[in-house]
């Protein structure tokens, strides 16, 4: 239940024993990647506190701690390391604590990440509402072929590819973040397929994958073959420009999901995702179901998948919305 606006001890407490159970069975799963505290829901909003292995993260994006709040917080981390990162814009590297970088690596589903809370970008190098999907995907994986879009640091397409996928292709923009992916792979169980970083906008390596010619008007993009795959993972951003087209997933999310329908094969499965706090989930799913009717595909199976227990909402409506299809 929401209370004071300010994080407290008590507050903070109430939030650690109400995971005591879900820590426990993350730690049997060897997980040291999870959120400690969710203030939207328990009593602090704009603010989070995680637990990225060695590192003790908070995160805040409007109000900035208190100095009464910080040191709530700093009593809180035991062994860990504490970091504070404000984020808001633009940002005030003042704000933030330590000021030096840190290097560390965390755990997650028996695999191995870089996450470190000090990088080029602001958002974590692992994102930690996503781990039901991650789930998902590796209990799928084995001998199957795997497209993972706007894949950021790869941390899908590495757990796909140690539970021995027969082939993984991550595909994004930034090589930054494709060159954390590369550097996650030695830290894990090799696996028996094939795993591929491809840098391109996600726009025009769909286009191709799918068969069809980029527009002549548009700027020239990465040749890739057209193919299909057995798992496609489309996890895009709330909205990017570039000069092949914008992604917006509330104005225009079948000009994503089509030709992801169009190159997930027979009996395949696609994970769709929607971050939007204020988009609606039946809502979503409809404009999800016209999309692979408009495709001449037909939907087998749909399931909802929602964030792991670590992020608690009021009334189950997550901000990240998750299905997982099965086409014919």
């Amino acid at each position: 239940m929401l209370g004071a606006m300010t994080l407290t001890q008590e507050s903070l407490q109430r939030a650690l024993d109400a995971r005591a159970d879900l820590i426990h069975d993350l730690a049997s799963e060897l997980t040291t990647c999870y959120r400690l505290f969710h203030g939207a829901v328990e009593g602090r909003p704009g603010l989070t506190i995680d637990r990225y292995g060695p590192v003790f993260l908070a995160q805040t994006w409007d109000e900035k701690l208190s100095d009464a709040e910080l040191k709530v917080f700093l009593d809180a981390a035991g062994d860990l390391t504490p970091v504070y990162n404000h984020r808001a814009k633009p940002v005030d590297f003042e704000a933030h604590f330590p000021m030096e970088p840190i290097e560390a690596v965390g755990d997650e589903l028996g695999m191995t990440y870089d996450v470190r809370p000090r990088h080029r970008g602001q958002d974590p190098l692992l994102f930690l509402d996503f781990r039901a999907a991650r789930r998902r995907v590796r209990l799928e994986a084995r001998g199957r072929s795997v497209l993972n879009l706007f894949a950021y640091t790869c941390s899908m397409g590495q757990i796909a590819h140690s539970a021995d996928a027969s082939h993984v292709l991550n595909i994004d923009f930034a090589s930054s973040a494709l060159d954390v992916g590369r550097a996650n792979v030695p830290r894990n169980h090799p696996g028996a397929g094939t795993l591929e970083f491809f840098q391109s906008d996600c726009l025009p390596a769909l286009w191709q994958l799918a068969g069809k010619s980029l527009p002549r008007r548009r700027a020239r993009a990465p040749y890739i073959e057209p193919q299909e795959f057995d798992i496609v993972v489309l996890d895009p951003p709330r909205l990017s420009k570039s000069r092949f087209g914008t992604v917006d997933v509330v104005g225009d999310y079948p000009t994503l999901l089509k030709p992801c329908v169009q190159i997930c094969g027979a009996g395949g499965h696609l994970l769709a995702t929607n971050h939007v706090p204020s988009v609606n989930l039946d809502d979503w799913i409809a404009v999800v179901r016209r999309t692979v009717e408009k495709a001449e595909r037909r939907i087998e199976a749909l399931e909802i998948l929602a964030p792991e227990a670590d992020f608690p909402s009021f009334d189950g409506s997550h901000p990240l919305k998750m299905v997982w299809l099965t086409l014919d």
